[in-house]
């Protein structure tokens, strides 16, 4: 199906921009007047669809289109010269399809947050906010400049949570290999060994060898099974009870509760920073940011968070009941708060614990490491004693 951008208005009147796949322009206009939209106006789109943020364009490309956008003001070439020259020299195709489609729209008078606030499935929300942001106070040089630090600090950030993943996901595929190498074409081949020669068998070495017989006979349902409950988990994970009860679950596991409540830290306090510096309002800088957290289960809890700001309680003190905020980052925005520079704290403790997630990343590498070589050897271990044994005490008893 054919991807749609569309543009309405909210009950309150206030613009809204949107993206979703349909076989007509006519579905979409329904879609959007079912949720209450009026002055709906719907456009084709050469782009690809899906549902999320970041999806279609990396946090790499949107620094570097950021930083080429912002170095666009500093020229003599318009703004719409500078949309096509930028379609130009991405390798993105849908960024560079987008682009083309934005200066199709601002040829008809849309202005540039309008036209890209259509194509929120490739810029996503926060950009889009905050070009807007920029536009009306004019200084979208600026926000551009802001908004390619804070694409590359999370380019960063998701290659060294990637790189601290990688060598221990290689290494346990390796160790389920070799395990599975040994119970499927070891095991069996001295089983058969060991009766031949006859004698007794420890009943560890029963036990496996019935396991490994067990397995090889009944590896494809065995398999299937896997497969079942693996698609049903991505299924209910992508629900949005399932969403919530999973990122819940990711701020309270053992080993990746401290990475992950520091990643979130650092990601809050720098768009909140940027959003405070660029003269947002604190209760809108809130509302902006609760889904750049990418944490179902705390959007959902931030509203309590917004509301309670709302009626007078202060940032430090409303952010404290969430319970996953470290106890300095909280001190730190009580003195920003008291001081009257909570945009420079927030700016100062992203810095702070983006340096606490390096260490912590490191950490977990060097710990993990030794971890899954020692589980190896002794699962490894324990099957070749269980073969070895037997195999002694028969040579013995020959002997």
């Amino acid at each position: 199906m054919p991807t749609f951008t569309f543009r309405a208005y909210d009950s309150e009147n206030v613009r809204v921009y949107g993206a979703r796949k349909a076989d007509s322009e006519g579905t979409v206009q329904k879609y959007a007047e079912g949720k209450g939209y009026t002055g709906v106006s719907v456009f084709k789109s050469e782009t690809a669809y899906r549902a999320g943020v970041y999806k279609l364009a990396t946090p790499k490309e949107l620094s570097i289109f950021c930083r080429q956008m912002s170095v666009l003001f500093f020229s003599q070439i318009t703004l719409m010269e500078g949309v096509v020259l930028l379609s130009e020299q991405t390798e993105n195709k849908n960024l560079k399809t987008a682009l083309l489609e934005i200066h199709a729209l601002m040829e008809q008078g849309y202005t540039l947050s309008e036209s890209m606030g259509m194509y929120p499935h490739i810029f996503g929300a926060y950009l889009l906010n905050m070009v807007s942001i920029g536009e009306t106070s004019g200084t979208l040089d600026i926000v551009f400049g802001d908004m390619s630090e804070y694409f590359d600090k999370e380019s960063k950030l998701r290659k060294k949570l990637a790189s601290a993943i990688t060598y221990p996901a290689i290494l346990t595929i390796m160790m389920a290999a070799i395990v599975l190498l040994l119970i499927l074409k070891i095991l069996p081949m001295f089983g058969d060994i060991l009766r031949s020669m006859g004698g007794e068998m420890p009943a560890v070495t029963r036990a496996l060898i019935s396991v490994s017989g067990f397995i090889v006979a009944y590896l494809p349902i065995i398999v299937a099974v896997i497969v079942v409950i693996v698609i049903l988990i991505t299924v209910y994970a992508r629900t949005e009870k399932g969403g919530i009860w999973f990122d819940k679950m990711k701020l309270n596991a053992p080993i990746a509760k401290f990475i992950n409540r520091r990643v979130i830290t650092s990601r809050f306090a720098r768009s909140m920073a940027i959003l405070l510096k660029s003269g947002v309002q604190l209760v809108n800088a809130l509302e902006e940011t609760k889904a750049i957290i990418d944490n179902k289960y705390l959007e959902k809890t931030f509203n309590e968070i917004i509301k309670k700001v709302k009626n007078g309680a202060d940032l430090d003190v409303a952010l404290k009941e969430l319970g996953i905020f470290p106890p300095l980052f909280l001190k730190m925005v009580f003195i920003g708060q008291t001081t009257g520079h909570i945009d420079n704290m927030l700016d100062k403790s992203a810095v702070m614990f983006d340096e606490d997630v390096d260490e912590a990343l490191e950490k977990l590498t060097i710990m993990l490491e030794p971890i899954l070589i020692i589980v190896l050897s002794v699962v490894v271990g324990i099957i070749l004693v269980s073969v070895m044994l037997p195999m002694i005490s028969i040579m013995n008893a020959i002997g």
